[in-house]
């Protein structure tokens, strides 16, 4: 039996992983749920399982972007399912990456129940996105070339190099004028001592 042939009653299972932009709101995440729902009802196929797998990093950078949130759901359907998902995809910004894999097929639907209940709790916590990958950032010339580095740190020890040569000069001007008063000082207790001599010897006599 080929791929576009289906026995009656039954369906093909697939399996489709989106990812949204990061730190979407959850109106613009329900949206698109709405949207893929809209699209399997419309081609008489049935939903079976979503799960929310939440914000991951990207294995590279898409549209400049380095994490995604990431969406899986499982249905039965047929081909026409299959392009209207992806069409609605497609049809909305917030989504930039997505891949369909089927996973069985002529599965059969009856005694399949359509997931009714089945709803994507969408728990978006903040997380900040690393910085947007611009074209300078990508190509390397957001950072200096290492001629400028090295004249910057040049110039940067030269500065430091200056307020250590200041430091050291206001220490050494400050010990010489400690040298400088020592003999003054000592001159001033001879003096002192040949007064009091002198003072002595004249009682004396």
């Amino acid at each position: 039996m080929s791929r576009a042939q289906l026995a009656p009653g039954h369906a093909r299972e697939y399996e489709t992983i989106y990812i949204l932009r990061p730190n979407l709101d959850k109106d613009q995440a329900n949206d698109v749920a709405t949207r893929i729902a809209d699209a399997i009802k419309g081609t008489e196929g049935m939903l079976t399982e979503a799960e929310f797998w939440g914000q991951r990093r990207l294995a590279y950078p898409i549209e400049r972007h380095h994490r995604g949130t990431y969406v899986y759901i499982k249905y039965l359907g047929r081909g026409e399912t299959v392009s209207e998902i992806e069409r609605q995809l497609r049809l909305v910004d917030t989504v930039i990456r997505y891949q369909t894999v089927q996973l069985a097929a002529n599965v059969p639907l009856e005694g399949r129940e359509a997931g009714e209940d089945v709803t994507i709790d969408y728990e978006l916590e903040y997380q900040p996105d690393e910085p947007e990958l611009t074209r300078e950032r990508e190509l390397g010339l957001d950072t200096p070339p290492p001629e400028r580095r090295r004249r910057d740190d040049r110039d940067r020890d030269a500065k430091a190099d200056e307020g250590k040569d200041g430091d050291e000069a206001k220490a050494d001007a400050s010990e010489g004028d400690e040298k400088a008063e020592a003999p003054k000082a000592e001159k001033a207790e001879e003096a002192k001592a040949e007064e009091t001599k002198s003072e002595e010897s004249g009682g004396e006599s």
